[in-house]
């Protein structure tokens, strides 16, 4: 059985957004100098052996090195254990308040566990290194899994699933493959189709590439 807060996720995620249009997203190798705060109503990274964001940086080349450490320079904790642990991918924006516009732009670099906790929101953090990624549409509360299915891509559904813990993405050909795959034995996951899932379809109108919600099996919201 998938681990319940990552279904949860999904069941909030499509609660959200169906019947509307989602804006495709991006993550961009940038450089960034200048302070940084914690963005405030980010989701922790999933404990699963799937897409986190910790992994959404390492794909780009960022933490790869063996002496890739936290980016944060200051404050500096005392008697923590994680610092300075490349632990998680932090989400950050230059607004003191921790803000990001639905759908703009904040950024991701390797944090420890102690300064990407909430005690440490509203607090600037200068850094180094300096290359991060540019996340363009992120939402809060977005699962790296649901942030990467709606980056552009040649397919023209993405589903996400949730399956014994896992979170994973899978391009299909159309809506009929999902149900088809459902209880059946399928090789990207080793075992049954997950119980539960987003599917989105990607939508090319007047050279935007934007996603909806094409069909989704998640969790009923009465079941939190």
């Amino acid at each position: 059985m998938e681990d319940i807060s990552v279904a949860q996720a999904l069941a909030d995620f499509a609660q959200r957004h169906s019947g509307v249009i989602i804006e495709s997203t991006s993550a961009t190798v940038v450089i960034y100098t200048g302070d940084l705060y914690n963005v405030v109503g980010s989701t922790p990274d999933p404990k699963i052996n799937g897409v986190t964001w910790k992994q959404l940086l390492i794909n780009n080349g960022i933490g790869t090195n063996a002496n890739d450490h936290c980016y944060a320079t200051s404050p500096l904790p005392t008697g923590s254990s994680s610092h300075p642990n490349f632990s998680v991918g932090g989400h950050m924006t230059p607004n003191s308040d921790g803000s990001v516009p639905t759908g703009g732009s904040c950024y991701l670099m390797p944090l420890c566990y102690w300064h990407n906790s909430t005690s440490n929101n509203g607090v600037p953090f200068p850094h180094s290194p300096d290359t991060m990624l540019q996340l363009s549409g992120y939402m809060q509360s977005d699962l790296a899994a649901t942030f990467v299915a709606r980056m552009p891509s040649a397919a023209p559904y993405t589903l996400v699933g949730a399956h014994d813990g896992n979170v994973f993405t899978a391009d299909v050909a159309g809506p009929e493959v999902a149900s088809s795959w459902v209880g059946q034995k399928d090789a990207a996951t080793g075992g049954a189709f997950p119980e539960h899932y987003i599917l989105f379809r990607q939508i090319r109108e007047k050279g935007l590439i934007n996603y909806v919600i094409e069909d989704a099996r998640v969790p009923d919201p009465a079941s939190k």
